[in-house]
């Protein structure tokens, strides 16, 4: 028998471990979580989230990516740009259902994956204001946020329940910090914020300045927008404000969509890592270690769950709501 050559052998081999690390990279597939700003609760999250996935499930390498939150979030979805990302519930509500901000361009293939840290909508006031309620706003000078943001849309949302319009009030859209500022400076007479509680701008507008906040009590608000919840922020939790507040409260939850490719197994087995491995994840920054628990991973969500999702949570002994379970598994 002809013996190969040397030649032969060594080119056989290098074909050998092309065709290897080749097929090795392939089975790579790489996710991208979109977060928020950097300087907040949810990119730290999505980080160590991102991390952990990456050591228990084989195949995957996830990463977390900064981003404008809620609103870009929802349209990198959409697009199919990232696989995961957050969003208010009530703003996933709307683009679920084609409403608001969504109307016309309906995002049916969003699918919940579990909640994470809450978002108050918060209204403060300076305290020697003359404005002690919603409808004293009329004429005056209001921070809603961001043109188009997630805090815009619930700010005019608000404004709206209680009979006031970008007509009725002077509508000012600012940034989160700006709108501070411009509290601080006299330059409005009212924001509208809708962020954790003592975020940093929040506890640098109440150590700053003496504040009042707004109550938001009426229980039919609640019933007609049922993505807030009703919550009370305690007295004390911002320097002078020394009596309870009524808010509303919605979660941040992360989406996947039906456009991402990732298959219902794949979805199990980074629930799986990610809620076995809390420990991993759960100190990324106060506001998750205190609100992102297993305990309330269903709660405040307004859309269907991905199916993967809803088999995680059932094969765990959760009750799946009937309204979380999607089109596709009816």
């Amino acid at each position: 028998m002809k013996r190969p050559s040397s030649l032969a052998t060594t080119l056989g081999v290098l074909v050998l471990v092309v065709a290897l690390a080749g097929s090795a990279g392939a089975a790579v597939r790489r996710i991208a979580i979109a977060t928020a700003g950097t300087g907040g609760a949810l990119y730290p999250m999505g980080v160590a989230m991102a991390e952990s996935i990456n050591r228990h499930v084989p195949g995957f390498q996830a990463s977390a990516q900064a981003s404008a939150a809620s609103v870009q979030n929802l349209s990198m979805l959409h697009a199919g740009s990232v696989e995961w990302g957050i969003a208010q519930s009530e703003i996933a509500w709307f683009a679920y259902n084609g409403l608001e901000v969504y109307r016309g361009r309906q995002m049916d293939h969003l699918r919940a994956l579990f909640a994470t840290v809450g978002s108050w909508v918060q209204v403060f006031v300076p305290a020697n204001s003359p404005v002690r309620s919603f409808d004293d706003l009329r004429g005056k000078r209001v921070g809603v946020g961001s043109p188009g943001s997630g805090g815009e849309v619930d700010a005019r949302m608000l404004l709206s329940y209680f009979g006031l319009t970008y007509q009725n009030v002077k509508a000012v859209f600012l940034s989160d910090a700006e709108m501070v500022e411009a509290l601080k400076e006299g330059t409005l007479d009212a924001m509208v914020v809708t962020h954790p509680l003592k975020s940093a701008p929040l506890l640098d507008l109440t150590t700053s300045m003496k504040v009042r906040m707004l109550s938001v009590d009426d229980p039919s608000f609640y019933g007609k927008h049922p993505y807030f919840l009703r919550r009370v922020i305690p007295g004390g939790t911002y320097e002078g404000i020394d009596e309870p507040v009524v808010t509303p409260y919605s979660r941040v939850v992360m989406y996947t969509s039906t456009r991402s490719g990732l298959g219902d197994d794949d979805i199990y087995r980074m629930l799986r890592a990610i809620w076995d491995n809390r420990n991993e994840w759960k100190d990324a920054h106060p506001a998750v270690s205190r609100d992102v628990t297993w305990e309330a991973a269903l709660d405040g969500i307004a859309t269907p769950l991905h199916p993967g999702a809803v088999r995680f949570f059932r094969d765990r002994g959760v009750k799946v709501p009937d309204a979380l379970i999607p089109p596709e598994m009816k």
